[in-house]
């Protein structure tokens, strides 16, 4: 299955150079894996484990405790920490 990825703010930036789209596994998984999956299957991938990056799924913004189940064509969002007004 393909999952879109969308990355915003800075690390836009820094993760230029990778996919539109990722082939995954449906799931179940938990915030953390999904994590350690986009960290390991991306070119600098690491920058997926930055703690203030937020993660959402179809515009739902997730939480550390939210079983995670993904279909065909879901988009991940990754977003920078930002602020404003």
């Amino acid at each position: 299955m393909k999952v879109i990825l969308e990355f915003f703010g800075p690390v836009r930036d820094r993760m230029s150079d990778s996919p539109g789209t990722l082939s995954l596994d449906p799931g179940p998984h938990t915030y953390d894996a999904l994590i350690s999956i986009l960290a390991d299957q991306l070119e600098n991938g690491g920058v997926m484990r930055d703690p203030h990056l937020r993660f959402a799924i179809n515009d739902e913004l997730l939480t550390a405790d939210r079983k995670i189940t993904l279909a065909d064509s879901d988009r991940i969002a990754i977003l920078s920490p930002f602020s404003g007004g």
